[in-house]
């Protein structure tokens, strides 16, 4: 598939800027947090992931350099800018972490590697959005990159948080179900939209709710079901069985990919049909 190297470079850094977020998050409710060092270093190898498959999309990575001299009239420039801003913070944050040094100077890299990495969501949705693609110029893009960086997000944050101290987080399975909810629920309205627009928009619609539809089912079902287990591992005597946990895990994962395979499959042009 094409498109794969997009899915994981936009699974993967989202899910990096949606582990650090989660952090800092938690770091402003509570100053005496842990310092979530195993989170860090996972966001930065999902960055640096993230960041070699985008490379690898372009077939002529060193390119990358010259588009970025386009930053103030493109997204894709502002993409690879933000993107590679996030993952440069993130080294830094990460080595001020292991070395003990200049905590100010750590505080301000995690705030700006937060800041740089929302910013890159956005500029990832908005590439999409600005492209002559119907499926993807609605702003069901801008939520789906947000809720998807916010649910894998957690996933890293929780596994990587450890045994001892999960039980001190908060209950992030309700924020992932909440996320989750609002997803669906602009969904119908989604692909309405969609049906009532002519040639590709229409055409996207009926992959959405015909062809697909079976896949699109089953996408929301793990979503919700991966929450259920999610929230059963939580609870009472399941809290030591790591079964449900990484279940749990698994199943939100695939859903996730499944969702951003959706997302590029039912992408139709205007005026090419579905290919």
């Amino acid at each position: 598939m094409k498109e794969m190297p997009l899915i994981i470079f936009t699974l993967t850094m989202q899910a990096a800027i949606g582990a650090i977020l989660w952090a800092t998050i938690l770091r402003i409710k509570d100053k005496e947090a842990s310092a979530f060092k195993t989170n860090t270093l996972c966001a930065l190898i999902l960055s640096a992931v993230g960041i070699i498959a985008s490379l690898l999309h372009l077939g002529k990575p060193f390119l990358a350099l010259t588009t970025m001299s386009n930053f103030m009239a493109s997204w894709l420039s502002r993409e690879i800018v933000f993107s590679g801003g996030f993952f440069v913070l993130i080294a830094v944050f990460w080595w001020l972490e292991r070395t003990n040094k200049a905590n100010s100077l750590k505080q301000i890299a995690g705030y700006l590697a937060c800041l740089s990495g929302l910013a890159a969501v956005l500029a990832m949705a908005k590439l999409y959005m600005e492209t002559i693609i119907p499926a993807w110029q609605s702003v069901n893009t801008l939520v789906d990159f947000y809720a998807t960086t916010l649910v894998l997000g957690a996933i890293v944050f929780y596994i990587s948080a450890g045994q001892k101290e999960r039980g001190k987080l908060p209950r992030l399975e309700f924020f992932v179900l909440g996320i989750v909810l609002v997803q669906i629920v602009f969904l119908p309205n989604y692909v309405a939209g969609l049906g009532a627009t002519a040639g590709a928009g229409q055409e996207s619609a009926a992959l959405l709710a015909g062809g697909y539809s079976a896949v699109v089912f089953l996408r929301w079902l793990l979503m919700l079901g991966g929450i259920f287990l999610f929230l059963i591992s939580r609870t009472g005597k399941f809290v030591n069985q790591k079964s449900f946990l990484y279940t749990a895990v698994g199943v939100l994962i695939i859903g996730e990919v499944m969702g951003r395979y959706l997302f590029y499959t039912s992408g139709i042009p205007i005026g090419l049909g579905i290919l």
